[in-house]
C-alpha cells in the first residue's frame, strides 16, 4: 500500500502545481511590445481569489455580464481586460474616441464573423453552407447588403400605408384587457415581414413564421446562449423555432423563389445552399429589434403621462414618436459591441500607450456613453425632446463601420407609424407595473405580460410610472 500512498501524494502534488501554474498564467497580462502595456486584469473581489476566481468569473459571464462591466470600470477605470477562463481576453475600451475608432475598423481588421459564430441560430443552429467563422462574416457583409437595397426612399414610402392596414386588421383583435408583450410584436412582425418578403410570402408562411421568428429572439440573451451548446437545447424553444424555420425557408425558397426576398438574394451571388440561411438572417434582423424596441418604446410612452401628453398633442407626431423611439434605444441600448482582433490594435488613453493582441475581442460600451452626464442632459431621465435639434443621432444609437445596422431610420419609421397607429385608435391604460427589462446584449422581449386596459379615445386619466 505504501508505494500506492506515494504515487497518490506524487500525483496530488503534480496536479496542484499544475493548477497554480494554471492560475498564475491567468493572473498575468498579455506580453507587449516596449512602449506600450496591456490592459490591466480586471480581477477583483472573489474573482482574484486563485483557482475559486475561475468559477466566479465564469458565472459572472454568464449571468451579469453588464454588471461585471460596471464593476470593473469602477475600479479600473477607461481601459481594462475580462479574461474569460479557457476562451479568450475581452478588452474594453470605454470612452468616446475608442468607440468611434473600434466601430469604424474595417471588417478585416476587427472582425464579427467568431462574435456571430456564438450566436445559436445565426452561428451554429440554423444549416449553412460552411461552418467557418469567415465565410460566416461574408454572409453577414452580404445580408447587410441585401437589407440596403430594399431600403431606397422610394420603398420606405410605402411603409405608412402598409403599417395602416396590418395594425386595424390587429386592433380588431384585440381584447378588452390586452397584453402588450404579446400582442404588438406580431403586428411589427407582420409589417417587417410583409416589407421586405412580400405579400404572397406572408400570406402563406407568415402564419408560421412568426412564432418561430420570436422564439429565436431569446437565444441571443447571454445565459440562453450558454446553454445552447449543451444538450438542454433540445428543450429549447428558440432550438425548436430554429428548426423550424429552417424546415419553412428551404421550402419556400424552392417553391416561392419569385418572391423579392429570394430574389434579392439571389441577385447578390448567394450560393443556394445559403438562401435558406440568408432568408433567415434578414428575417431576424427586419423583426428581432423592431419587436422588442416597438413594445418598450409604446410602453414608455403611455407609462409617462407627460410623454403621453406630449406626442398627442404634438404637431408632427411621427417625429415626436421617431425621438420616443430613440430615446428608448438611448436608454437600453446594445450593451457591448465587441469585435475579433485579426490584427494588434494599439490604444492611446491619456499618457498611456495599450497593446491589444491578435486574438483579443475588443469591446465598446454604448450603455455607459448613453447615460454620460457630459454628453446628456439628465441622462437618467426619459426626455424625447433631447432629440427636437439632432438630425440623426446615427453613430450613438446604431452604430457605424461595416457592422453598423443599416435599417435605423427604417426602423424609426417602421415603430413610430406603429405607435401611431395604436394611439390614434385606443387609448391604453396600464393596469400593473411595468416588468424589469433585461439589456445583457440587446433590449429583450419582456419576460412578464405588460397588462393595458383599452379605453375610447381620450379617456387615458392616468398612467404607472414605475421605474423599470
Amino acid at each position: 500500500m505504501k508505494p500506492v500512498r506515494v504515487a497518490s501524494a506524487v500525483l496530488s502534488v503534480a496536479a496542484g502545481l499544475a493548477a497554480w501554474r494554471s492560475w498564475r498564467s491567468y493572473t498575468t497580462p498579455a506580453d507587449v511590445p516596449p512602449g506600450y502595456r496591456p490592459a490591466p486584469l480586471a480581477l477583483d473581489g472573489a474573482d482574484a481569489i486563485p483557482l475559486v476566481g475561475f468559477v466566479t468569473r465564469l458565472r459572472k459571464v454568464v449571468t451579469d455580464p453588464v454588471g461585471l462591466v460596471y464593476d470593473s470600470a469602477h475600479n479600473h477605470g477607461a481601459v481594462f481586460t475580462i479574461r474569460i477562463p479557457s476562451r479568450f481576453d475581452l478588452t474594453y475600451l470605454l470612452d468616446r474616441a475608442a468607440y468611434d475608432k473600434v466601430i469604424s475598423l474595417p471588417a478585416e481588421h476587427a472582425a464579427m464573423g467568431p462574435v456571430f459564430g456564438n450566436v445559436p441560430t445565426i452561428g451554429f443552429w440554423f444549416p449553412r453552407r460552411q461552418n467557418d467563422h469567415e465565410s460566416l462574416q461574408e454572409l453577414v457583409l452580404t445580408g447587410k447588403r441585401i437589407m440596403a437595397g430594399f431600403l431606397s426612399p422610394e420603398k420606405v414610402g410605402g411603409l405608412p400605408p402598409l403599417t395602416k392596414s396590418v395594425l386595424n386588421e390587429h386592433l380588431a383583435r384585440w381584447p378588452r384587457t390586452v397584453d402588450l408583450a404579446r400582442t404588438v410584436y406580431p403586428a411589427i412582425y407582420e409589417i417587417s415581414g410583409r416589407f421586405f418578403a412580400g405579400d404572397e410570402f406572408w400570406d402563406r408562411y407568415g402564419c408560421e413564421i412568426t412564432p418561430a421568428l420570436r422564439a429565436i429572439a431569446d437565444g441571443i440573451d447571454i445565459p440562453r446562449a450558454t446553454l445552447a451548446v449543451t444538450p438542454w437545447r433540445y428543450a429549447m424553444p428558440e432550438y425548436r423555432g430554429t428548426r423550424r424555420l429552417a424546415d419553412i425557408l428551404s421550402g419556400a425558397a424552392r417553391h416561392m423563389p419569385e418572391a423579392p426576398l429570394f430574389q434579392a438574394i439571389r441577385s447578390a451571388n448567394v450560393h443556394d445552399d445559403d438562401v435558406a440561411w440568408m432568408a433567415m438572417y434578414v428575417l431576424w434582423n427586419a423583426v428581432t429589434y423592431p419587436g422588442s424596441y416597438g413594445v418598450w418604446t409604446l410602453v414608455d410612452i403611455v407609462r409617462n403621462r407627460s410623454v403621453y401628453d406630449a406626442a398627442m398633442a404634438a404637431p408632427d407626431r411621427l417625429s415626436y414618436l421617431g425621438w420616443c423611439l430613440w430615446e428608448t434605444i438611448r436608454l437600453n441600448p446594445i450593451s457591448s459591441l465587441v469585435r475579433a482582433l485579426q490584427s494588434p490594435l494599439t490604444y492611446d488613453s491619456g499618457e498611456q500607450r495599450y497593446h491589444l493582441p491578435t486574438g483579443t475581442i475588443v469591446g465598446v460600451c454604448p450603455a455607459m456613453l448613453n447615460r454620460d452626464p457630459v454628453a446628456w442632459t439628465q441622462p437618467d431621465t426619459y426626455v424625447p425632446e433631447r432629440f427636437q435639434h439632432i438630425t440623426n443621432p446615427r453613430r450613438a444609437l446604431f452604430g457605424s463601420g461595416p457592422f453598423g445596422c443599416v435599417a435605423g431610420e427604417f426602423s424609426k419609421s417602421l415603430i413610430a407609424g406603429v405607435c401611431d397607429e395604436i394611439l390614434s385608435n385606443v387609448s391604453l391604460q396600464l393596469i400593473d407595473p411595468v416588468p424589469q427589462r433585461r439589456c445583457r446584449v440587446h433590449l429583450t422581449y419582456p419576460a412578464q405580460p405588460i397588462l393595458a386596459d383599452l379605453l375610447p379615445i381620450g379617456a387615458t386619466s392616468r398612467s404607472l410610472d414605475h421605474s423599470a
